[in-house]
């Protein structure tokens, strides 16, 4: 049973004649207990709100830290994730442009291999157009040489 600061101040005691107690000092005592035992009911239901206030932020803080952890990992995933497509985009990349200049140095090899064909064949026929034109130059010159025959080789003189 709990006793209220009215119950201490109602609280009435038999008095003995002979060896009694001073009325107004026991009236006067129990009024201060009766405050204190007030101030301390009232103390402790303000610390019980405030302890049920911090409670509460406890744990609201609680569940914030563990939304907090939870998004945490989740942006760790999610940064690992982006960094391996990034690198996979990267090495795909890598892949398409080395083939791209293989290709490309086939091509330039190829069109080498012609043009030095094409240079090949130019100067076999520059050589037969030369051979052709000193065939045809001696050809005129002994058919001149025959038909002036001497006025040819004076003319030379």
């Amino acid at each position: 049973m709990r006793i209220s600061p009215l119950d201490i101040r109602q609280q009435q005691f038999t008095v003995r004649m002979f060896r009694g107690f001073d009325s107004h000092e026991v009236d006067a005592f129990l009024d201060d207990v009766a405050e204190d035992y007030e101030a301390v009911l009232k103390e402790n239901a303000i610390l019980k709100e405030q302890l049920a206030t911090l409670e509460d932020r406890s744990r609201g803080l609680g569940e914030r830290e563990r939304a907090l952890q939870d998004t945490l990992v989740t942006t760790q995933r999610l940064g690992e994730e982006m960094k391996a497509a990034a690198r996979r985009e990267a090495d795909l990349h890598m892949r398409e442009a080395e083939l791209r200049g293989e290709k490309l140095l086939e091509e330039i090899r190829s069109e080498e291999a012609k043009i030095k064909g094409e240079i090949q064949s130019l100067r076999r026929t520059r050589r037969q157009l030369i051979e052709d034109l000193r065939s045809t130059l001696e050809s005129y010159h002994r058919l001149m040489s025959a038909e002036f025959g001497d006025e040819a080789g004076d003319a030379k003189r």
